[in-house]
This record gives structure tokens, C-alpha cells and sequence, in this order.
């Protein structure tokens, strides 16, 4: 088991070497991920390595159904890619099998560095997948997306460092329950790659501009390493602070169908989906932070992921036929918890944890789920694609999100949802937000509202702009007067031509490590 591990990890790095012949590379995207299901059917391990000040990666309860989730979404979307992406193809597969690789490498991950090193190599290679097109927009959606994972970055490792100055680069099968606040930093963390409000923004603005099969694996796999690191760190909460992350995660999914329903872009309407269905599993990591069974966010991970990967190998193809149609309608289905579908399954389990308000909410949220997907439905019927035919690749996704969760879950031993009450409390959010969809469009049927994608960022952007203007102004008048002042204060002109001076020396970069270096030897 130990070589099979060593080899999962191995195997997107070995595939880099094949960037010089690009049919070789068209075979390796999708075979390069196939070991990692094999050690989610396999008994729990642990590889030993010597590097990396002593680190362990292994298989266990915790990441074996995402381990399932990765190897199935990485192969049908890299299935799709090597089919479909044109443009500038050695680079599009060089930053995928660096993001597959640290993503295995997060998810096998058994002790702190051996996580962290693979958490941030995903993190940091995604940009590329981001940015491929090279356009305006992707850009900008690439800046977001980078001050962001920065931000998020900046959290986990600070989380980290805590616990590794208390315990060192422990295992986590060693690891006690995480101190405050290091906790809390960690869960503000992976909420920034898990997509709660308000740290949301990068996934909308992500998604529409990257190639399909990277926005398949952005949505479907890399955003549910945030959930895997919220389980991994589970703080020492009490019933308030999980109680707080129930809140909030049912206000992230209320808040993704809500401003996904005011879009007009369809891979901007999954985004938006995608935020609203995480919001879900952050209120599941509440629930087991108060005792319900971790088994139950795995399935809603691993149902999730495949039917979204699914939808957005849909947003490849053009909908006008029937079978078409109906490879689109199935996963959407299942994301809105219809009965007998994944969706059941999945939120029959996250039920075991939750009580009271709480289930109303859970609820709610296919109401609001089926809305949303009923709009974007709309939109990917009238819109138009290269994609004529259905790709294998994409049959096989929707294949995969209709009966790999039900053979999990069966395998498990988790409850199955089939039940007379089940069926009922699983049909009737569904329907409800039929109705309501039907009335919504005679409503808007004149004229739709829009909110812009990214939605606070942008309202950030005009709010900064004003207030640049304004200081903008100002200092225009001051440097008007500022002739009047004393000679004793340094004039604004001075100032500038003293930047422009610094800036030009080639070692300014050097001044500002010196500097930084110096601030932290005087902290220390």
C-alpha cells in the first residue's frame, strides 16, 4: 500500500515529463489520477517519508471519499481537456497536472507539512487554470483569485505554525483537539477555498472565464479541500461557535441561489451554485463539531463533486436535443435532492446532525437550489457551444453522479433515505421551488434584473473608486496651495521625484527585504 501511495503521488509529477510530445500528455490527464480511487476502496495506510521534516501521507476515514471523489472527477475531466482544450495546450496541461498533483498530495497528506506543501502547490498552480485564456477578464478574475488564496494562505499557515510550535509537525492521527485561536484562524482559512460568504468572490469570477474541464475540477474537487482541512483542523468549539458556523453556512447557501438567480451567464449560475451547495457543508461541519458523524460530509462531498463536474462539462456542449437535455437534468436533479437521486441520500445523512431550525433550513435550501438550476437549465438550452455531440467524458460524469454515491453510501453502512417520510420531506422542496421558478419568470418576463458576478467585490471596487477620487481631488488642492506652506515641510514634488528615484534602482527589491528582515529580527 505504502508503493501505491508513493506512486498516486508521483504520477501527475512523472506525466510533466511528457509535455514534449503532446498525444503523450492527452493520455496521461486522465490516467494520471486513477490510483487515487484505487486507495479509496483500499484498507487504511501510512507512507512514511523521511523528507520533509519526517512527514506522512495515508488513507483514512477522513479522506477516503474524497480520495474517491478526486480520482473519478480528475480523470473525466481531463478525459474532456485533452479532447477539447486548443489553445496553448502544453501549458493548460502543465498547470493541471501541477494543481492534480498538489491536490493528491493535500489529500493524502498525513501529517501537517506534508499537507501544507500540497495545499499550497493546488493553490498557487489553479491560477494558471484561472488565467489560460489570457484575456481582460481573466485577468482580473486572476488578480481576485490571488489575494485571495493569499489571504486564505496567510490564515492556514499562521493556524499551522501555531500548532506546529505546541506540537511540531505532528500526525493527524496524534493531533488533540486544535487550540484557540489557532482554530479559528484555520476555519477562516479554508472557508476562503470552501466559498463562504463574504470570501466568495474568486469562484464567480473564476469559473466564467476558464476553460470548462478547469472550472469542472475548481468546483467540483479543488473547493472541497477546504472542507477537508476543516475537518482535518477541527477546532475545540463550543455549542456557540458551532452553532455560528451553521448560521453561516446556511446564509452562504441562501446567498449563492439568490444572487445566482439575478445572472445571466450559465458557468456564472454554477459558480454561484457551487457556493450555495458549500455553504450546506459548512453547516455540516457544524453539526459535527457538536457530535453528528463526519461519514455524513464525505457523501455530500463526493455527491456534490461528481454531478458538478457533470454540470459544468455540460456548460461545453450545446442542449438543443433531448438526450442532451436529460444528461443536464439528471445532476441537477440530484443537486436539488430529488427523490431517489444522490441529492436524497446526501442530505438524508447531513439530517442525522441537524435539529429544530435547522432542518427547515436544509429544507429551504433545495427550494432554493431547484430555482436556481431551473434558471440555469434555461440558460443552457438557449445558449450555443462548440461541443455538438455529448463527449463520452460527459456521459460518463453523469453515470458517475447517479450511482457512486448511492454504492458509497451502501458500502458504508449510511442510511439510504428510502423511507415513506424521506421520499415526502425530499419532494415536496422541489416541487415548491418548481412553482415558484414558473412564477419568477412571468414576473421578470419583461425585463430580468442583474446583479454584476462577484457581486461584493464589485460593489468594493465602485466604493474604492469614489473614494480615490475623492482623495484624489483633495490632494490636487493641496498641491495647488502647497506653495503657501513653510519650507520647513517636505514638498509633495520633492516627494514624488524621490519615489520615482527609488524606484528606478535595481535593488530596490533588496531595501524592502532588508527592511522586512530587520522589522522581524527586532519582533523576535
Amino acid at each position: 500500500m505504502s508503493l501505491l501511495i508513493a506512486l498516486a503521488l508521483l504520477m501527475p509529477l512523472l506525466s510533466l515529463g511528457l509535455l514534449a510530445w503532446p498525444r503523450a500528455v492527452r493520455v496521461a490527464m486522465p490516467l494520471a489520477p486513477l490510483l487515487l480511487p484505487v486507495l479509496a476502496l483500499a484498507p487504511d495506510s501510512t507512507l512514511e517519508i523521511p523528507l520533509l521534516l519526517r512527514s506522512s501521507c495515508g488513507v483514512d476515514a477522513v479522506n477516503r471519499p474524497l480520495l474517491l471523489l478526486a480520482g473519478l472527477g480528475w480523470a473525466l475531466a481531463g478525459w474532456f481537456a485533452a479532447s477539447t482544450v486548443r489553445e496553448r495546450p502544453r501549458q493548460f496541461a502543465a498547470f493541471w497536472l501541477l494543481t492534480m498533483a498538489g491536490h493528491a498530495a493535500a489529500l493524502l497528506g498525513g501529517s501537517l507539512s506534508a499537507f501544507y506543501l500540497g495545499y499550497v502547490v493546488m493553490t498557487v498552480a489553479a491560477y494558471g487554470l484561472v488565467v489560460h485564456s489570457r484575456g481582460e477578464e481573466a485577468m482580473r478574475a486572476g488578480r481576485v483569485y490571488m489575494v485571495l488564496a493569499v489571504l486564505g494562505e496567510a490564515l492556514v499557515l499562521s493556524g499551522l505554525l501555531a500548532i506546529a510550535a505546541r506540537y511540531g509537525n505532528i500526525a493527524f492521527r496524534d493531533l488533540p483537539a486544535v487550540p484557540q485561536p489557532a482554530g479559528w484562524l484555520l476555519l477562516a482559512g479554508f472557508a476562503v477555498k470552501l466559498g463562504a460568504v463574504p470570501l466568495h468572490v474568486w469562484l464567480p469570477l473564476a469559473h466564467p472565464v476558464a476553460p470548462v474541464p478547469a472550472s469542472a475540477v475548481l468546483s467540483g474537487l479543488l473547493v472541497k479541500a477546504g472542507l477537508l482541512g476543516m475537518l482535518r483542523f477541527a477546532p475545540a468549539l463550543d455549542a456557540d461557535g458551532s452553532q455560528f458556523l451553521m448560521a453561516a453556512g446556511l446564509l452562504t447557501a441562501a446567498w449563492g441561489a439568490l444572487v445566482g438567480l439575478l445572472q445571466s451567464r450559465l458557468k456564472t449560475v454554477l459558480a454561484y451554485s457551487t457556493i450555495s451547495q458549500m455553504g450546506l457543508a459548512l453547516a455540516g461541519v457544524g453539526a459535527v463539531l457538536q457530535g453528528a458523524a463526519p461519514a455524513a460530509l464525505g457523501l455530500f462531498a463526493l455527491h456534490h463533486g461528481l454531478n458538478k463536474v457533470a454540470l459544468f462539462l455540460a456548460a461545453g456542449h450545446s442542449l438543443r436535443g433531448r438526450f442532451a437535455g436529460s444528461l443536464f437534468l439528471l445532476p441537477a436533479a440530484a443537486l436539488a435532492g430529488l427523490p431517489l437521486t444522490s441529492g436524497l441520500l446526501a442530505k438524508t445523512a447531513l439530517k442525522q446532525g441537524l435539529s429544530g431550525p435547522w432542518l427547515v433550513g436544509l429544507s429551504l435550501s433545495s427550494v432554493a437550489t431547484t430555482l436556481l438550476l431551473l434558471h440555469a437549465f434555461r440558460l443552457a438550452r438557449e445558449k450555443s457551444a462548440d461541443w455538438e455531440r455529448p463527449h463520452p467524458a460527459w456521459i460518463a460524469a453523469v453515470v458517475a453522479g447517479l450511482f457512486a454515491p448511492w454504492l458509497w453510501a451502501w458500502s458504508r453502512g449510511l442510511p439510504l433515505g428510502l423511507s415513506v417520510s424521506d421520499l415526502l420531506g425530499s419532494a415536496w422542496p422541489v416541487l415548491l421551488g418548481g412553482a415558484l421558478y414558473l412564477g419568477w419568470c412571468r414576473l421578470t418576463k419583461e425585463r430580468e434584473p442583474r446583479l454584476p458576478e462577484g457581486d461584493i467585490v464589485v460593489w468594493l471596487e465602485r466604493l474604492g473608486r469614489a473614494v480615490c477620487g475623492r482623495l484624489g481631488k483633495m490632494l490636487d488642492a493641496w498641491m495647488d496651495w502647497e506653495p503657501h506652506l513653510p519650507n520647513l515641510w517636505p514638498r509633495p514634488r520633492a516627494l514624488r521625484a524621490t519615489e520615482v528615484a527609488l524606484g528606478r534602482l535595481a535593488v530596490a527589491g533588496m531595501f524592502l527585504l532588508l527592511i522586512l528582515l530587520a522589522l522581524w529580527l527586532a519582533a523576535a
